[in-house]
């Protein structure tokens, strides 16, 4: 019964983190809201426009800078294949040795690339990659480990006294079939984990509740052994019954997923992991669960269950170790363009239209430097990180707004611009009331290499938009603002803001979905950095 068990239970896990994931993100955009409405007294002061600093030599050209970031591309997926093939090897090999199969090359290298294909959402996670994208390259990272595994299998075939044939071609239906086969459930599982509107949450709460899976397999343990005992079998019937073992577990299996929250939390300040490593260490967990609970199924038994539990352990371990080091790698061997910052500001209101230039932009910028942007609902689904969860969690999200002069002069100085160990930077967001969000703006605009704004839906009624629109004029040099444009903005009113003549900031038009309007945008942004 232990192999359904585990299943049972880790579905449960997965459909739980599909309702918990997102009712903690809408408490957390709600208790944003509230913060950003909420008035402390009189307005911060703002400083006196200085002039904008001279233009001196570029950092970079832009074609430099975007054949340095298609060369990381492609080493970052080469070093993620790699990290993922490792740990899947032993996998294959256990799965292999428990199904009465022969270790042939063939076998092994079949059953890894199968497993290794989740390299894909890995890479696409690291670099920004857009959802089409993503799709139409994993479309042909399969058919490329199908056609390896035909050219292995003729490979070996001579080694075992046999001349290759065509009939080996086959084995690139057997790839799909056993893909197909395999990988349903994790796709399905990993998709609730890494979907863009909850994956800032997901992990989290995946980690969490899978902790609290454990409650139910050991409570059944716990109160047979309550039942066999004198001095407590009284007490299980008379008091919580099957429920005993679960009662007394509730606190310090309570304690374990709380004990676990922080130390990710922990781990994220200290720079040990960033996020998208932290969604890629969740989705190996997926499939080495879903390896380990198949073998459970078919094999049941003590003996089976321990080697089955140090293999799938092992494997676990070893693929973010492997994965932090191909990393490293991967930013070897040429100079990173200088490290720019980019300050991201738009219209408030329609996430959706928000998230994907975020996806398209900000999360692709993070190759070249840090963001920086004021924080709201719109964007949180891409900014919430384990601590933010944490402040959030223990009724402590105030800590994370901009109060007085003082707290945004240290929060600047603190300000994280150093990459993380998979070469990405963060995103700096500032929590601000609505007597502080002025000033911060302000600040950033000041320290930023390059703007964004997004100005698709800008009315007269978005006052907010106008005193930014004033500020880069007057406190940032010509040529490193960038205003994305559609046919909702209001180009009348926006002519009467925005600067002209030699200190006119470039407008791009980017219509939803587009995503060369998008590369455009960004190619201009790199211009206006450099």
């Amino acid at each position: 019964m232990l192999g359904g068990e585990l299943s049972f239970q880790f579905m449960n896990v997965m459909l739980m983190t599909l309702i918990v994931a997102p009712l903690v993100l809408w408490r957390y955009r709600r208790a944003v809201l509230v913060g950003m409405q909420h008035r402390l007294g009189a307005s911060l002061p703002l400083p006196p426009p200085r002039a904008p600093a001279r233009s001196a030599a570029p950092a970079f050209t832009v074609d430099v800078a975007l054949a340095w970031e298609a060369r990381g591309r492609r080493r970052i997926f080469i070093a993620t294949l790699g990290a993922v093939f490792v740990p899947s090897l032993l996998l294959a090999a256990q799965y292999l040795a428990f199904s009465d199969l022969p270790l042939m090359p063939s076998h092994l290298f079949l059953s890894a690339a199968v497993t290794s294909s989740v390299a894909v959402p890995i890479y696409a996670v690291l670099t920004a990659t857009p959802f089409w994208r993503a799709l139409r390259l994993g479309v042909l990272a399969l058919c490329g480990l199908a056609a390896a595994t035909v050219v292995v299998s003729m490979l070996q075939r001579p080694f075992y006294g046999k001349a290759p044939s065509l009939d080996q071609a086959l084995n690139f239906v057997i790839f799909f079939q056993l893909a197909a086969a395999t990988l349903w459930l994790p796709v399905l599982l990993g998709l609730v984990i890494g979907a863009r509107r909850v994956r800032g949450v997901a992990p989290l709460a995946f980690a969490a509740l899978l902790v609290f899976a454990i409650a139910p397999l050991l409570g059944i343990r716990v109160t047979q052994w309550l039942f066999a005992m004198r001095w407590s079998a009284g007490w299980v019937f008379a008091g919580p019954g099957l429920d005993a073992g679960i009662v007394v577990l509730a606190l310090p299996i309570g304690l374990l997923a709380w004990w676990r929250l922080k130390a990710l939390a922990r781990g994220y300040e200290a720079k040990r992991f960033s996020d998208a490593q932290l969604l890629a260490h969740s989705w190996w967990l997926l499939l080495v669960a879903s390896h380990a609970v198949m073998l459970v199924n078919v094999h049941p038994g003590i003996v089976p269950l321990v080697q089955i539990v140090a293999v799938s352990v092992v494997a676990y371990l070893l693929f973010p170790f492997l994965l932090a080091h191909a990393l490293s790698w991967a930013q070897r061997g040429a100079a990173r363009p200088t490290r720019r910052t980019l300050l991201l500001l738009r219209v408030f209101g329609d996430t959706r239209r928000t998230q994907a230039l975020f996806e398209r932009i900000a999360s692709r910028w993070q190759r070249f430097g840090p963001v920086t942007m004021i924080a709201a609902p719109d964007v949180v689904a891409g900014t919430v990180d384990p601590g933010d969860v944490l402040r959030f969690v223990t009724g402590n999200i105030d800590a994370g707004f901009v109060t007085s002069q003082a707290d945004l002069t240290e929060r600047l100085a603190t300000m994280d611009v150093e990459p993380d160990r998979d070469g990405r930077f963060r995103i700096n967001e500032f929590c601000c009331h609505d007597d502080t969000w002025q000033a911060t703006v302000v600040a950033l605009i000041e320290r930023a290499d390059a703007v964004v704004m997004d100005l698709r839906g800008f009315s007269a009624e978005r006052h907010g938009c106008e005193f930014e629109l004033k500020e880069l004029g007057a406190r940032l040099g010509a040529g490193r603002a960038v205003l994305v444009v559609d046919a909702s903005t209001d180009r009348a009113l926006l002519a009467q803001l925005a600067p002209a003549g030699r200190a006119a900031m470039p407008m791009v038009e980017v219509q939803r979905r587009n995503g060369a309007q998008a590369d455009a945008a960004f190619a201009a942004l790199l211009a206006a950095a450099a």
